[in-house]
């Protein structure tokens, strides 16, 4: 059941707005691009990942109904900024595009008046208009329509200095640029914000909802902020079941059924990520509340395979999960209008295989899929022969079940190819491994590497042995071949896409459930 507290003063049965929201939309929209960096093009220009956030604060003044926040933090002096301009520093394009120099820079300053440019205002100035009372943080939310189904309506949260020079500012930047004559957006003044709607009416009715109860004080996202931990340079948070609720009926054209969104919902309640910096990495932090089993694994054992590994992705407790989902995977494909128990019939009939059974089996312990460096070259990968790469699988579990299963598997592709399993294959005493090649079968059979302790991996996964999945991608290690094998590489613009290539060194990804929250990071780190 959704935990979150409904609207503390609901927008069903308030008078729709006024027709013609197209115009008005429109001039607010040319307000938030001034505000808010304007034009995708122009914000993309000086700040291309839509950054620079310390925290929520910008919920303070918006209402605990919202359906969706998105929130940003222009402060020159934040930690987050100075740990951006250094990352965002390793690569030429966004040093020759964003205008910025140093750590001191005025963000504001540089993104806002590009975006004053882009959106065609006369007469009007960041200095002037917008310096003089702009605060630091900034907000939008969306709210349910004014009736049961109706649009969502945006709200756009700014922080302010000044509350007189911010009417003049305002009246001002509703007149500039293109827009309808006649049309105008409404605004009110919250906590120390401003809160700007399509009309005055949403305006004030906002303020007052904020005023009586914040989106800073629903305890659901509250809670949903600090399941992603420190928060970074931008925030996002989603009611997932209060969107299927006020639109759930919207997707009954596309095909999905109720069943389906019920199931989606009790899943999949809430959403939240923020998005961080440090000088060497960038790093996403997602989190999902819902009904996810919290199930207990061994060590993931990504860790343990050798240090020129290039990519890898490794499951731990496998079998667990599948046993904790596995009804609710049934009930899924039966809401799709499957008879899941014949089309499960059927399918062990064909392949001698028992579901979930066997499945479990397979994914046991840990399953981990990698690809070594020693021997990746253009030349191998065209070679057509297999046996020059060193890629295989891991299988963690009941060591005679596994042979089994592996018997039953080779069996059942040479009945169906005609070809013996060309593959070769290392027992060990958790299970067995699968690879091109005698050699890297008893590699990963033996399962004494480093990789964990590796600087590339480090450099995007912390605590991996804990977590139940984890991908990585060592960038470093097939970059010479990658950019070997660009074509045209003389060229100007071919040039700059290699030098920003360069400034990258790996990916990783690691998620791990914990009660009802599913926490997935993702990083990208730059060489030094």
């Amino acid at each position: 059941m959704y935990a979150g507290p409904p609207p503390t003063q609901p927008m069903y049965g308030q008078p729709p707005p006024p027709r013609g929201r197209g115009p008005k939309i429109l001039v607010l929209t040319t307000v938030l691009a001034v505000l808010l960096g304007g034009g995708a093009f122009a914000f993309y220009k000086a700040d291309p990942l839509h950054l620079f956030t310390a925290g929520p604060q910008a919920a303070e003044a918006l209402p605990s109904g919202a359906l969706f926040y998105v929130g940003v933090d222009a402060d020159p002096s934040a930690e987050q900024k100075i740990a951006a301009l250094r990352f965002l520093d390793h690569f030429p394009a966004f040093r020759q595009n964003s205008g910025l120099t140093n750590a001191n820079a005025d963000i504001r300053a540089t993104v806002f008046q590009k975006a004053i440019d882009s959106a065609g205002c006369t007469g009007v100035s960041y200095d002037d208009t917008v310096k003089p009372w702009l605060g630091e943080k900034f907000g939008l939310a969306l709210m349910p329509g004014a009736t049961q189904g109706d649009d969502p309506n945006a709200v756009i949260a700014v922080a302010i200095s000044d509350e007189a020079k911010a009417k003049t500012g305002l009246s001002a930047l509703s007149s500039c640029g293109d827009k309808t004559a006649g049309t105008t957006f409404g605004y009110a003044f919250e906590h120390g914000y401003v809160l700007l709607a399509e009309t005055q009416g949403l305006a004030d009715t906002y303020a007052k909802q904020a005023s009586s109860s914040s989106l800073a004080d629903n305890t659901s996202f509250t809670d949903d902020m600090d399941s992603i931990g420190d928060l970074g340079v931008a925030t996002m948070w989603v009611d997932v079941h209060a969107v299927i609720d006020a639109y759930g009926d919207r997707a009954a054209g596309s095909g999905v059924t109720q069943d389906q969104l019920s199931s989606l919902a009790s899943e999949y309640q809430r959403a939240a990520a923020t998005f961080r910096f440090a000088s060497d990495h960038v790093e996403i932090a997602a989190s999902v509340f819902g009904n996810t089993p919290d199930i207990s694994h061994h060590d993931n054992q990504i860790v343990d395979l050798p240090d020129s590994t290039v990519f890898a992705m490794s499951e731990a407790g496998g079998s667990e999960r599948l046993k904790a989902s596995w009804d609710t995977i049934k009930n899924t494909m039966t809401s799709d209008g499957l008879d899941v128990d014949q089309q499960i019939s059927d399918f062990e009939t064909r392949t001698g295989l028992t579901l979930p059974d066997d499945l479990e089996t397979l994914l046991g312990d840990n399953i981990l899929f990698s690809l070594d460096s020693n021997g990746l070259s253009a030349g191998s990968l065209q070679s057509g022969d297999a046996s020059q790469l060193n890629a295989g699988v891991r299988l963690s579990g009941d060591p005679a079940k596994l042979s089994a299963l592996y018997d039953k598997i080779t069996s059942l592709i040479q009945d169906q190819t005609g070809q013996p399993l060309t593959l070769s294959k290392a027992d060990s005493a958790d299970g067995m491994s699968i690879a091109t090649n005698d050699s890297y079968a008893s590699s990963l059979a033996g399962m004494d590497g480093t990789l964990g302790d590796s600087a590339a991996f480090r450099s995007v996964i912390q605590d991996a042995s804990s977590k139940e999945f984890v991908l990585f991608f060592d960038w470093d290690a097939i970059e010479p071949q990658v950019i070997a094998a660009i074509p045209d590489s003389t060229s100007a613009a071919t040039q700059e896409v290699i030098d920003n290539l360069k400034a990258l060194r790996a990916i990783g990804v690691s998620s791990e459930t914990d009660g009802s929250y599913t926490v997935t990071t993702t990083e990208v780190s730059v060489d030094d």
